[in-house]
């Protein structure tokens, strides 16, 4: 119960940092001296926000089971794409 309580918090979380860094340019303070490309990190977030909501919800928007893990297992895919787009805001960008 604790553990869904906490995925719910910080898929909430998520949501409302990566509309912040993206409206602001906002980033929190722990990211700050890591994140060299805001916008992305703001996408980043969106997408782990909608990703951890999508596995979240996956056995209460689908009545059979099968359809069900395959939400999750999409959302996983998701969630692995946004830790790389997190991985990509913490890069260098490069220059010509």
């Amino acid at each position: 119960m604790i553990s869904h309580f906490a995925e719910v918090v910080g898929s909430m979380a998520l949501l409302v940092g990566g509309v912040a860094t993206l409206a602001w340019g906002w980033v929190p303070a722990w990211f700050r001296s890591s994140v060299r490309r805001p916008v992305l990190f703001g996408w980043a977030q969106l997408i782990l926000a909608a990703a951890l909501i999508a596995y979240l919800g996956g056995d209460l928007l689908t009545n059979t089971p099968h359809l069900g893990l395959a939400v999750k297992a999409s959302a996983v895919v998701v969630e692995l794409f946004g830790f790389w787009l997190v991985d990509l805001a913490d890069r260098k960008p490069r220059h010509r």
